[in-house]
């Protein structure tokens, strides 16, 4: 009792000029024995319950002691990277404790850190060498109410979902996020504040370009929720957009930016998407495969024979200003998704009525397909819709 007083105590008696809190798709390899994210969430048991706020009579001063977020170096010690922990404690690292409010959340950027060999957790490439050269960035989000956000082993969690990700400046965000870049992410939910720490290759060559942080709703870039222009490069937050789109400028030392090493990056990229050898399928994966094939020729005929519609599913989406309908939709129990894609990639030259398949998605059976059609208006809007086998 008496080191939890002290630092309750600590956190009362802090100087008053100390931050408040409202200024406060690949792989992260865990050690052996962890779990291995790609471009998911990372479940966890629940850390221990934090005091949110203590009462001291001083004699006739009442001092209140209110909870605070975690440092970064705190999130890495919740995911036991030790070497993380003293990298968020060195000269490099950027604390940045900024707070934005946005859809009835606040979200708040903690700080990043980029650096050779600073994790415990260090994943190798496709050809087993280290990937050494890391951007790490935490991330904390709360709800403007008050109300804890669910934890990560509760059915709740994932419901809301958030997709947080880099952008560089002059590249078109919807190309170049995390999942484009290597990156993943471990999660964990403490005193009912949703904590994330981004893992990617190491961006900080961009640093002269310029780099932002964004968190908008869903589990991927929406274009709705930001606004690109192509002639600056620039990113901004849509302020007509209803939910979350927080976006945040990493002030980094734009000397460490590297345009050759920058160039190489962005070149390896490329050859990477051209190296990708196709995946040999299970029986039952091919079974799907065929499946899917036969359904999208019928579904050019305006046919949709074998499957079903998802009624609650169904969205009427306006084309935006850069030419990207975004969607969003959730199944009951049974998960949920969102999405932003170009209109004329998929309708160029064709009629309305015509339909087409955006993807599909599953357990690997046509029991479990689960397929994303959109169809073009007379308007010009698109009806976005999930069908399922029946």
């Amino acid at each position: 009792m008496g080191k939890e007083l002290n630092k309750i105590l600590k956190q009362a008696l802090a100087p008053e000029n100390e931050p408040a809190r409202e200024l406060n798709q690949r792989i992260i390899a865990m050690a052996e024995g962890r779990k291995t994210m790609a471009n998911n969430k990372k479940k966890r048991i629940p850390a221990a319950i934090l005091v949110a706020a203590f009462t001291l009579m001083l004699g006739s001063v009442a001092v209140v002691a209110a909870a605070h977020y975690l440092s970064p170096k705190q999130v890495a010690e919740e995911l036991e990277d030790k070497k993380l922990m003293d990298a968020f404690e060195g000269e490099d690292a950027v604390l940045v404790n900024e707070t934005q409010e946005c859809g009835g959340y606040r979200v708040t950027l903690l700080g990043a850190v980029s650096g050779e060999n600073i994790s415990s957790f260090l994943s190798e490439d496709s050809k087993g060498v280290v990937k050494s050269s890391r951007f790490y960035a935490a991330v904390a989000i709360e709800r403007v109410d008050g109300s804890p956000m669910p934890d990560t082993s509760e059915e709740a969690y994932g419901e809301e979902d958030f997709y947080v990700s880099p952008y560089i400046k002059g590249l078109e965000p919807w190309n170049y996020g995390v999942m484009n870049i290597g990156g993943g992410y471990s999660a964990f939910v403490e005193d009912g504040i949703h904590y994330r720490l981004l893992d990617m290759e190491n961006i900080e060559m961009f640093a002269d370009r310029g780099i932002y942080i964004g968190v908008n709703s869903g589990s991927f870039y929406d274009a709705e929720a930001y606004l690109y222009d192509e002639s600056t490069g620039e990113i901004s937050r849509n302020t007509a957009y209803d939910r979350v789109n927080a976006l945040f400028t990493l002030p980094l030392d734009p000397s460490k930016g590297d345009e050759e090493a920058a160039k190489r990056f962005l070149e390896s990229l490329e050859e990477e998407e051209e190296e990708e050898e196709p995946v040999a399928l299970s029986e039952k994966e091919q079974e799907v495969e065929n499946w899917m094939e036969q359904f999208t020729q019928r579904l050019h005929e305006g046919k949709t024979d074998g499957a079903k519609r998802v009624e609650s599913t169904v969205q009427t989406c306006k084309v935006d200003d850069k030419g990207y309908i975004s969607y969003d939709y959730t199944i009951g129990d049974g998960g949920s998704g969102s999405g932003s894609v170009e209109v004329k990639e998929i309708f160029q030259g064709k009629e309305a009525g015509t339909m087409e398949t955006l993807g599909y998605s599953g357990d690997g059976t046509l029991e479990g397909l689960r397929i994303e059609v959109v169809t073009l208006n007379e308007d010009g809007t698109v009806t976005f819709a999930i069908y399922e086998v029946e």
